[in-house]
């Protein structure tokens, strides 16, 4: 009678444990709904004729589990062929929330870098908040500081009267409106270079 008894309450015991079990691992699932978070340093370019290791930072941060491991196709100093090669990473929390990012490592001496916000600074020129003279300067600015970088030949002119053309703004307005392409804008931004608008 005794073993029937222990018999019992141990299955009970084990049962009452399967059921705290069960309920806390759906509380954990039910409760943590939200993705971790994958932070990296955008867009990368790097100014190079040869293949070229360029370092990466990424980092992976979730609101329960705080850092956790992120994964990426390619590592930091992977060497990164001339073009553009995109980078794509994984991470996953303790509650199964997924979460992925992409960003796009551009290796080379002839490529395009325009960060979207310059389509802010172009639109002041574009609805004449900005004198040509202005525009110019804070593009030559931004070209120095390596912050907006395109290919160009040497100045064919020294002439700073020269007016910037109604295409170049015409072109900028589709640019801004997402019909043009960065390196479509650029050949604009390579005009006034080679032309001596943008001083240097």
């Amino acid at each position: 009678m005794k073993q029937i008894i222990l018999l019992s309450m141990t299955v009970i015991s084990i049962l009452l444990l399967q059921t705290a079990a069960s309920h806390n691992a759906f509380a954990t699932d039910s409760s943590d709904t939200v993705k971790p978070t994958i932070t990296t340093q955008g867009d990368i370019y790097k100014i190079s004729t040869i293949p070229t290791p360029v370092s990466l930072s990424i980092l992976a941060v979730d609101d329960v589990d705080g850092q956790i491991r992120v994964d990426c196709d390619k590592t930091s100093k992977t060497i990164f062929q001339i073009g553009k090669t995109t980078v794509r990473c994984y991470t996953i929390d303790s509650a199964g929330n997924e979460a992925r990012a992409s960003f796009v490592v551009t290796v080379g001496d002839n490529f395009v870098k325009i960060p979207d916000w310059v389509k802010n600074l172009t639109q002041y020129w574009v609805n004449q908040q900005m004198s040509d003279e202005q525009y110019a300067a804070s593009l030559k600015y931004l070209i120095e500081q390596k912050i907006v970088h395109v290919p160009y030949s040497i100045q064919t002119t020294d002439d700073p009267s020269l007016e910037i053309p109604i295409w170049i703004k015409t072109n900028s307005q589709k640019w801004i409106d997402g019909v043009m392409s960065n390196d479509e804008f650029s050949i604009g931004v390579q005009w006034m270079l080679e032309r001596g608008l943008i001083q240097f």
